[in-house]
């Protein structure tokens, strides 16, 4: 099982403060799909959202430019705009290839607190494949997982 760790954000001013326990919740990523589109132009990014009884979200990205490689997609908002999240691949180092991440910011309507995480995957999850004359990406891994929330 792959973990997502939502932190609270914190705000601290001149005079620090003891943190206290943190709650421990559960949010559900399901339905993940990453592509690039078979001999064309363009990507489909899109998952589903959830932390029980609070939010339910569909968060989505899709283009007419991308090549063969999937696009870093900067903070977007998905249908329910508490919800905002960002994917890239992170850079590669010397003989490596990045991995790729997904970032979800949180922030619930009646709050100024927002809670933020990320979920990486291992490059050779998203396998670049030959598809009649281009060159096409495509993610192959789990497409939903729980994760804890801290």
């Amino acid at each position: 099982m792959k973990y997502l760790a939502i932190l609270t954000t914190l705000l601290l001013g001149a005079t620090a403060s003891p943190v206290g326990k943190r709650q421990t919740t559960i949010a559900t990523i399901s339905d993940f799909f990453a592509s690039t589109i078979v001999n064309g132009d363009g990507a489909n990014i899109r998952f589903d959202f959830a932390i029980k009884d609070e939010v339910s979200a569909h968060c989505s990205y899709s283009d007419n430019i991308s090549d063969a490689k999937l696009p870093d997609v900067q903070f977007t908002t998905c249908d329910d705009e508490t919800v905002r999240w960002q994917f890239r691949q992170d850079p590669s180092q010397p003989g490596t290839e990045g991995r790729y991440r997904l970032v979800i910011v949180y922030t619930p309507v009646a709050s100024s607190v927002s809670e933020s995480g990320f979920h990486e995957w291992s490059p050779n999850l998203f396998k670049q494949t030959l598809m009649g004359t281009k060159n096409e990406t495509f993610y192959i891994g789990y497409t939903g997982w729980d994760q804890d929330l801290l």
